[in-house]
């Protein structure tokens, strides 16, 4: 009995001595996940997180670690490992917070060593998309440059009032891209409710839940024969003024173009109509454009997928608060 102590002692001990004190970094945790996901089963992220958490052999004082919101900061890096290796394309969701490792995540898995950098990323496609989205979401702001582990980082390590808004708004407009990504995979009539709420959500037609669900059933006219009109609001209960909407759920790569266009202000002009929105999930080419600034400009109103997702954003279609966030200061009054 006394042998079998000290052996199991021992045993604890060398586990104690193989134990790591400093917190692995987020390629280090980029490498773990994946190869640890490489087995091929689906998992939810709370699951990944508790067996990357055990690979990764840390010791109590580590575990410990908290970022400033009290989240732990083990968890907090493998968290950011999946959304990453998931934005690269090395990990699928098949389902609804399931991850899955991919086809590219398993060609590339023997060559993964300890760590896996963002260099290793940037020859992915998902990957170059995800940051060309970044670039256009973030040109607005000062030629903001996409650095994609600028987030955590900064979020674990410092505590200013311009990095904190600044985290804030990558962290958005991470969620803006995912936003546009499920918007792009759902129905082409899934889009076009998306698409109603959005400018109900803005106050066009009032703020009647009764009324906007049987708007969701009734204002869907993008069938065969609507000439161009996927939906109608209206501005004044008797219908005197209305909106007339199209809906086109492009990819990325696919632009609207000037045809489109210039057939639903057709489309308008045959409804007598002199109010009309497009909204797609791609962009406009530069023909679209100019034409709808020019011959259609009293008329009609562009929004590209960019400029959706952040009304979706601003009122609060789609999206729900995770967490507030307030920062206080010196009430100068209260001294005085």
């Amino acid at each position: 009995m006394r042998g079998r102590d000290e052996s199991r002692k021992s045993r604890q001990s060398v586990n104690l001595k193989n134990m790591r004190d400093t917190m692995p970094s987020f390629d280090e945790f980029n490498a773990l996940t994946l190869k640890f996901m490489g087995d091929g089963q689906a998992r939810q992220v709370n699951q990944i997180k508790d067996a990357v958490t055990a690979l990764a052999q840390l010791s109590p004082q580590a575990l410990a670690e908290t970022i400033p919101s009290g989240e732990s900061k083990v968890r907090h890096r493998i968290a950011w490992a999946c959304s990453n290796l998931y934005r690269a394309g090395f990990l699928v969701k098949p389902q609804r917070g399931i991850y899955q490792i991919s086809d590219t995540g398993r060609q590339i898995l023997p060559t993964v060593g300890d760590t896996l950098t963002e260099r290793e990323f940037e020859t992915q496609p998902r990957w170059q998309q995800y940051l060309a989205e970044r670039n256009q979401r973030q040109g607005d702001r000062a030629g903001a440059v996409v650095q994609a582990t600028s987030v955590p980082a900064l979020v674990e390590e410092q505590d200013l009032e311009s990095v904190a808004i600044g985290a804030v708004d990558k962290l958005n407009d991470d969620l803006a891209i995912e936003l546009l990504r499920r918007l792009r995979e759902g129905s082409p009539a899934f889009f076009e409710r998306a698409v109603i709420r959005v400018l109900r959500a803005m106050g066009y037609g009032g703020n009647d839940e009764r009324e906007l669900r049987t708007l969701l059933i009734e204002s869907h006219t993008g069938r065969s024969g609507d000439g161009g009109i996927d939906g109608i609001i209206k501005l004044d209960p008797l219908g005197v003024q209305n909106i007339y909407i199209q809906a086109k759920r492009y990819g990325a790569g696919n632009p609207v173009g000037r045809p489109e266009v210039q057939g639903f202000v057709g489309a308008l002009y045959g409804k007598r109509a002199t109010r009309g929105v497009f909204m797609t999930t791609s962009r406009y080419t530069p023909d679209a454009r100019a034409y709808a600034e020019g011959e259609a400009q009293d008329r009609l109103v562009l929004v590209d997928g960019v400029q959706l997702t952040t009304l979706m954003l601003n009122y609060g279609v789609g999206v729900q608060p995770k967490q507030t966030l307030t920062l206080l200061e010196i009430d100068e009054d209260f001294f005085e």
